[in-house]
């Protein structure tokens, strides 16, 4: 069987999801438009002042059962070999976004992160076979504020085959980055049977969302886009203090968002997400790797399951500033119990989620292949009970020469591709280099080795110009 971690019962599940419920019907939701108002008014809801929809609980249980299910879910990639589907827990890495710094890998110190950062990043992730799905790791802050998520869009296709997870600024924006990734299919009619992208949309805590993710969440499910719904209200602060109240919120702002996406389009995909994170009273930091952060990850992953629905969850987002053993316990912890449950990790950042250092994502794949042979099913049967074997060897003797320990070795035991094993004199005679060290001399070498493009001359010329296009629109340059 599989490893098992639970922080709530079976019963704690339903109170849960039962409040959550009595939360939306009660106390409702702000829609900050008019045009979600209008629907959920005519599916049933009781609209009020102030933008709030109390949304019945026949309403919410409708979209329970139009969403697709787990098994019925596939994050394609633009190559269908970085296909991800969900029927099997089978957790992976993802790149996180928007984090608006880096370390520089070559004088070490931090900066503003950059166009070339996030298209050099994105080329390292898209070899890394532990992160499946790529994205915009880091926004860049060399280009027009108002215009990012389109400058991430494109720099992001231009640089990945896997499947995308990126920012959308309201429908336009989606819009665009449909148009963009249609041109990196090369066939748009491809494109719309398997579309690879996916967009976030956050809630508002507490019981809110703004009106460009609202918007976003409607285009999304139109144009059938697979949507990253998540809530991330924060302990004591934009939810109550409590882990069971803020994980019965964080459930109502999904469920409330859920509603709309499937009245607009019955069937439109959702991943189930949160961000519901703790708060260090002593200083007011939001805190991605706190232990209460891990049992949030755990709870609210239990709450997607329990809707049968794919569940992608933040692990690797330390609070650590850099990669040392302060990181190296935060993504130990953290991914471990992410890990047991979220089919999807969200990862490769530091300073809670504000800083990208380029060898980390080394140390977070290699970590993550850890992880995924940590949560693999332990197979117990004849064979690999292996009593004949036993036999064979008998008393005092020894199983490494056995052919039986050479034909099971490579899918028994994992390897770390980069974490050091050897003897303290090997080590010591190779340099002995930390792992950032390590990590950071093989980044070196992938950005100094550079990667072919991608994509066309033409798809990239055209791809540009819709970004310079809603930049013309806008400000008439």
């Amino acid at each position: 069987m599989k490893p098992v971690l639970q922080v709530l019962s079976a019963a704690e599940i339903e109170l849960i999801h039962q409040s959550a419920l009595k939360i939306l019907s009660e106390i409702g939701f702000r829609f900050p438009f008019d045009d979600a108002l209008e629907l959920l008014k005519k599916a049933g809801a009781d609209v009020l002042e102030g933008h709030v929809a109390r949304i019945p609980e026949d309403l919410v249980e409708y979209a329970i059962q139009k969403v697709p299910k787990r098994k019925d879910v596939t994050l394609f990639g633009r190559d269908s070999k970085h296909d991800i589907t969900f029927e099997r827990h089978e957790p992976t890495l993802a790149c996180m976004t928007m984090a608006v710094n880096v370390i520089d890998p070559y004088t070490r110190k931090k900066r503003p992160a950059t166009d070339k950062d996030l298209a050099d990043l994105t080329r390292i992730a898209d070899q890394l076979e532990h992160v499946r799905i790529n994205g915009g790791l880091v926004t860049p802050q060399d280009v027009p504020n108002a215009y990012n998520d389109w400058y991430t869009w494109a720099t992001t296709l231009k640089n990945t085959t896997k499947h995308i997870t990126g920012g959308v600024l309201g429908a336009r924006c989606v819009r665009d980055a449909v148009k963009m990734a249609s041109i990196a299919a090369e066939d748009e009619e491809m494109f719309t049977t398997r579309p690879f992208i996916s967009g976030w949309v956050l809630t508002l805590p507490p019981l809110g969302i703004d009106k460009e993710s609202l918007e976003a969440l409607m285009e999304m499910s139109r144009l059938n886009i697979p949507s990253m719904l998540s809530s991330g209200p924060i302990l004591g602060t934009s939810s109550p203090i409590t882990i069971a109240g803020t994980i019965a919120q964080a459930h109502a702002e999904i469920l409330a968002c859920l509603v709309v996406s499937q009245l607009v389009h019955p069937g439109a995909p959702v991943v189930y997400t949160s961000f519901a994170r703790g708060i260090d009273m002593r200083t007011g930091a939001i805190s991605m790797a706190c232990p209460e952060f891990g049992i949030l990850k755990v709870g609210m992953a239990q709450m997607g399951r329990f809707l049968d629905m794919p569940v992608r969850m933040p692990s690797m987002l330390r609070d650590a500033k850099v990669l040392d053993a302060q990181a190296g316990f935060e993504t130990g912890m953290i991914g471990t119990v992410t890990g047991l449950v979220a089919d999807v990790m969200d990862s490769m950042q530091l300073d809670m989620d504000m800083v990208v250092d380029f060898p980390d994502l080394l140390f977070c794949n290699d970590c993550m292949a850890g992880v995924s042979r940590l949560v693999r099913e332990v197979i117990v049967n004849e064979e690999s009970i292996a009593f004949e074997v036993i036999k064979e060897v008998g008393h005092g003797g020894s199983f490494l020469g056995h052919k039986h320990t050479f034909s099971n070795f490579r899918k028994e035991l994992w390897m770390p591709e980069l974490l050091e094993r050897r003897n303290w004199d090997l080590w010591e005679r190779d340099g002995s280099r930390d792992i950032y060290e390590v990590a950071r001399g093989r980044v070196l070498e992938m950005l100094e080795a550079g990667a072919p493009n991608l994509l066309s001359p033409d798809a990239e010329a055209e791809i540009d110009r819709i970004v310079r296009e809603v930049q013309h629109e806008n400000t008439g340059r």
